[in-house]
């Protein structure tokens, strides 16, 4: 150079490198250059480093450090206190996403021991603040700001958020591709406290039911893809199951009715290959808890929501979540109703309670959800909606049409009682590990499964004959015509239903012939 100074040169490390060939890999509509720009690279650099993608790849993947300027590959030391680690990561990640709990390197050291002489270990003071600092180093913990003492959410942190990580997801994803998953707890049996009855007089009902299950709730920015509903329950084979072939919803099993990381790690799994499928590259946005693993997925990038503000950022909790309950809790209240108009108990079990957590799902409808996601600043670039009305996530509406506008507005009151009695235990459909729980995972992976779905009314029932169903199929007919200008689509659906129960008739009736012969056998 003319001024004879020389120009600085700054080499990019293996993870920085590693970095960019995710980037580049993930997103094949780019042009290099766009990429270059994007890292301040130049052209024939990015083609140095995706030449050599594979080293980079195997020397991260395989835990080895490379020196920049010799390009001398190094073993990085393998942790010590391997179970330590594992164990000390979960309390951390737990405790952090309450807002109220402060953690410094001392209680981190502390918590470290214990877990240390619980898992057997003799030498335990060999956990030492620089074990710690390692610690923080490879989870990228450091010092950050929570709201305040009253568990508010912190302004700046939502900010932050909205004009950063967001903006970047909006940038690189398009809306069907942006999704959003969160859990809630459900009691599906819990029925209204109070009741209309002659003042005056004294009145007697059943203890309420508590029994509770946990729902995965999913869905794109724009609304056009509901995830299928993913149903956590105690027990592994419910009464309500038996003699049943396949069921309506996906339904797994804990003994806490809640999700752990290996619960949702098996549904992002399930998610992925889906996705591989289809050859898509999805984004999922999360919420930071303990049951919501950080692992890498080949079609799925998993993006945290900062701790303490879902409230603000997560489309489910921006009226999703409630709306799909009004729809839920509608259902119930019209068997109820039907129950109650022929003087009998109601009757509903785990199985009904998967039928109409399907119904429900499926009658919220795109644009609400869409509006939810908006509610929280997922808005694309090219989405004017600033000079909007402001969506009131509290009472949002459920419904668009003129005549269900006036039907929801006469049950909204008596039904929305329900929505907090599920969102105080909230907070129970999520993996909350004692001490003792997080060393016994550690030790290793036990199968968590109850025997009993908690549920003392429902009774065991046959199951229903092939004749049962053409009875019920021939009163669903004549029901039908009563109905003035009844959609064709449900004649269609009555005839579809008898040719099916046509074609299953024969299989029935040999198998009662065969299962009669063997009775009579056996007398």
């Amino acid at each position: 150079m003319s001024n004879g100074s020389k120009r600085k040169l700054s080499a990019k490390t293996y993870k920085e490198k590693y970095e960019i060939i995710k980037y580049t890999v993930a997103n094949p509509g780019l042009t290099k250059m766009e990429i270059a720009a994007k890292f301040g690279i130049k052209g024939p650099i990015l083609f140095d480093i995706m030449k050599n993608k594979q080293k980079v790849i195997d020397a991260i993947e395989k835990g080895e450090t490379v020196d920049t300027r010799t390009g001398s590959v190094k073993r990085i030391k393998h942790v010590s206190f391997e179970n330590v680690d594992s164990a000390l990561i979960k309390w951390f990640r737990q405790v952090n996403s309450k807002p109220e709990i402060r953690v410094d390197g001392e209680m981190l050291l502390v918590k470290a021991r214990q877990f240390a002489a619980d898992l057997g270990y003799d030498n335990v003071e060999k956990i030492s603040d620089g074990w710690i600092e390692r610690f923080k180093t490879r989870y990228e913990i450091g010092k950050v700001l929570k709201a305040g003492e009253s568990g508010g959410v912190c302004t700046e942190v939502v900010v932050e958020w909205k004009t950063g990580k967001l903006k970047d997801i909006l940038k690189r994803y398009k809306e069907k591709d942006i999704f959003n998953a969160d859990e809630t707890g459900l009691f599906y049996l819990m029925l209204p406290e109070n009741t209309l009855g002659f003042l005056g007089q004294s009145h007697h009902g059943t203890k309420e039911s508590k029994v509770r299950i946990t729902l995965l709730v999913a869905a794109n920015m724009d609304g056009s893809e509901k995830l299928p509903m993913y149903m956590i329950g105690k027990s592994k084979n419910p009464r309500a199951f038996k003699n049943v072939g396949s069921l309506p919803v996906s339904y797994c099993v804990n003994k806490k009715a809640w999700m752990t990381s290996t619960l949702f790690d098996d549904w992002l799994k399930k998610l992925d290959r889906q996705m591989a499928k289809e050859k898509r590259k999805i984004c999922m946005v999360i919420d930071n808890c303990p049951a919501h693993p950080n692992y890498e997925h080949e079609n799925i990038e998993l993006v945290f929501l900062p701790p303490g503000t879902t409230s603000h950022t997560q489309p489910m909790d921006g009226g999703v979540i409630k709306n799909f309950k009004f729809h839920y809790r509608r259902i119930l209240a019209t068997r109820r109703l039907d129950a109650a108009e022929q003087g009998v108990p109601l009757k509903w079990d785990l199985l009904d309670t998967l039928y109409a957590v399907k119904t429900a799902w499926g009658r919220v409808k795109q644009s609400t959800i869409a509006n939810c996601f908006r509610s929280v600043g997922f808005v694309a670039e090219n989405d004017d909606v600033g000079d909007g009305p402001e969506i009131d996530r509290d009472n949002l509406e459920v419904v668009e049409d003129e005549e269900e506008t006036r039907e929801f507005r006469n049950v909204w009151d008596r039904l929305k009682d329900f929505f907090g009695a599920d969102a105080i235990n909230d907070t129970g459909t999520k993996e909350q590990l004692t001490d003792a729980e997080i060393v016994e995972s550690v030790r290793a992976e036990t199968t968590l499964a109850g025997t009993s779905d908690g549920s003392s009314t429902s009774t065991e029932n046959p199951p229903p004959t092939i004749h049962d169903a053409f009875k019920a199929l021939d009163v669903l007919k004549r029901f039908a015509l009563t109905v003035p200008e009844c959609p064709s689509d449900i004649i269609d659906l009555g005839d579809q239903y008898e040719n099916f129960l046509v074609c299953e008739m024969p299989k029935r009736m040999r198998q009662t012939t065969l299962d009669d012969f063997f009775r009579q056998g056996d007398k």
